[in-house]
């Protein structure tokens, strides 16, 4: 394989166009995040005419997503060289102005709602979490969390939102502020049960609880403060899903529900089935009785349907693929579940590359979170490593989302431990299924997936050939002791306080194990997994004589917002990984 084939797959993997919708805007318009223009930016798409038009000016960090028919899109923008000390903005829709909101040292924002007329967000700075409301006047902190939580929606009354707020690491509560009297509440169906997303509407809040056994849908009553399990009904029902990606209240006071299972989604509006194409649904809005989507798969970039119950879909934006990656795609996807220590059964997608069928060259690719997953989605490394001739591998390992909350609370405690012997599990299956070449085996991972292809490696050395670790935790010690106090919380809970777990499960404290070789790609202004800790890691392999190659992104933070910060990820590790199965020329 030649230098220039591996620039040429970025090449087309970072110039792939992806589309999320978010919401439904005056003027009968779409709003979507799209990185169209070569970073994250809003776009507005027309119903009327099928135009497509950019409607903000700065790469967005977040969106809050605007009431049905608003004037306006509230968003935030990290003006700290992704380092996330985030502004808030807004863009009006009549004349596209966009312009600063709220008047604001800029900090960290995880969470921000919008009713159209007030707004409110979680923000974070070194010692606590704060809830703001601003009222188009001035921002005034109307609460102080008691621990991880985040904002998640507003009505004209009432702002709603979950977090870890009782010092159960293993539950989440909802909070409630009542905007006309001040009142704070923390609310729960059932003390140790898990609460997320709620979505609050004319004084009624629809949730995801496992207060009535498994990831269940639910209906709560600010008047009385009584909830209900939501059954739905016949579609809904029949599918079953075990977790939801979204849900919310629709158009005419029904329900828009995403479900999951098995990493597949999908769509019910008022409980009916909406025809949707197969693979993962993440936006999703209804409005005047269609539905609209982002719909992705592996080989597919994340792209637009207008779906209507009983009547079918159609395509309304669509991403590019160059002829020359759709062939390099060109794969056998399997699901399957994979056994590991305890009795896990980890949920894993295994994608069989035609390009691997003789060399059997395979990755094991973790996923980041470690409270997330992967589905049948697009991912610009997978996309890339598969097109660059691997296999992939990728486990959900005991902690991901997806597969209930009984099995994401798994690593609550133990990170680095169950979620290790999944890995190894996965990797040894697709070895003894003739699948991977033993010695032809790699690990990549990005942030969590980062840090646990270090775990991996000081722990499993020889298992594998050669890691690539991204965005890595190579100290949990200091990475707490840089953090803020949201990513302090993070920490606190994924860990359930038990500080002496921070030592043992830190790779710095067993890097004389690393024997296999190993690539570091760290961006510069990262403040969530910062630089610090990976630079005395780097410095620690100095001593002990081990090889090692390392890049450090410039200008870049945690997130990829663009195509130069994909660039800075996906060719180092590409060029690492070839040169590593021995095939760059």
């Amino acid at each position: 394989m030649k230098l220039t084939d591996i620039v040429q797959i970025v090449e087309d993997v970072v110039r792939v166009h992806s589309y999320y919708v978010f919401g439904v805007v005056s003027g009968d318009k779409i709003a979507l995040v799209s990185n169209r223009d070569g970073s994250s930016k809003i776009w507005l798409y027309s119903l009327r005419d099928g135009e497509l038009e950019k409607a903000s000016w700065h790469i967005v960090a977040s969106v809050a997503e605007p009431p049905r028919g608003a004037d306006r899109i509230v968003y935030t923008r990290d003006v700290a060289g992704g380092a996330e000390k985030h502004e808030i903005r807004v863009v009006y829709i009549d004349n596209l102005e966009d312009s600063l909101l709220v008047d604001q040292e800029p900090a960290r924002i995880f969470g921000i709602a919008d009713n159209g007329k007030s707004i409110a967000y979680t923000r974070s700075t070194g010692d606590e979490i704060s809830v703001y409301l601003f009222d188009n006047s001035r921002p005034e902190k109307i609460a102080v969390l008691p621990g991880m939580g985040f904002v998640t929606s507003m009505d004209d009354r009432y702002i709603v939102g979950f977090g870890s707020l009782k010092g159960n690491p293993r539950s989440a509560e909802l909070f409630i502020i009542d905007t006309s009297t001040g009142d704070f509440r923390i609310y729960t169906p059932k003390d140790g049960s898990y609460n997320s997303m709620p979505k609050v509407q004319s004084g009624k809040v629809v949730f995801e609880t496992t207060a009535y056994g498994g990831n269940k849908l639910a209906l709560l009553d600010l008047e009385d403060m009584e909830s209900r399990e939501l059954e739905g009904e016949k579609d809904y029902r029949e599918f079953r899903p075990v977790e939801h990606s979204v849900f919310k209240f629709s158009e005419d006071r029904g329900f828009l529900v995403v479900g999951k299972k098995e990493g597949r989604s999908r769509v019910f509006l008022n409980w009916e089935e909406v025809p949707t194409p197969r693979g993962t649904i993440y936006g999703v809005v209804d409005y005047k009785g269609r539905v609209y989507a982002t719909v992705t798969s592996f080989t597919k970039p994340p792209y637009v349907v207008e779906a209507e119950p009983r009547r079918g879909y159609r395509i309304l934006i669509e991403p590019t693929l160059s002829d020359s990656l759709k062939e390099k795609l060109s794969s056998e996807i399997e699901f399957t579940y994979i056994n590991s220590t305890g009795g896990v059964r980890v949920p894993t997608f295994i994608v069989k590359s035609h390009l691997a069928k003789e060399s059997k060259s395979t990755a094991v690719y973790i996923h980041g979170g470690p409270w997330s997953e992967v589905s049948d989605e697009w991912r610009p490394l997978m996309a890339a490593i598969i097109a660059s001739g691997f296999n992939l591998v990728a486990p959900n390992f005991r902690g991901s989302t997806g597969y209930g909350e009984e099995y994401r609370a798994m690593d609550i405690g133990d990170p680095g431990g169950g979620d290790l012997d999944d890995v190894v599990a996965a990797t040894k299956y697709v070895v003894e299924q003739g699948i991977a070449d033993k010695d032809r085996l790699y690990i990549i991972g990005y942030s969590y997936g980062g840090y646990m292809t270090l775990w991996t490696l000081v722990n499993r050395p020889g298992m594998f050939k050669c890691g690539v670790a991204g965005a890595a935790v190579s100290d949990w010690e200091e990475m707490y002791e840089l953090s803020d106090a949201i990513f302090k919380s993070f920490i606190d809970v994924l860990f359930a306080k038990k500080k002496e777990l921070l030592r043992e499960r830190s790779p710095i404290n067993r890097i004389e194990n690393l024997s296999d070789k190993l690539c570091i790609i760290h961006p510069q202004n990262d403040s969530r997994t910062p630089l610090k800790p990976i630079l005395k890691f780097m410095n620690r392999l100095l001593e002990l004589g081990k090889t090692y190659e390392a890049h450090i992104a410039p200008d870049m933070g945690h997130i990829v917002n663009t195509i130069d910060d994909a660039v800075k990820i996906l060719l180092p590790a590409l060029l690492f990984l070839v040169r590593c199965d021995n095939r760059l020329e």
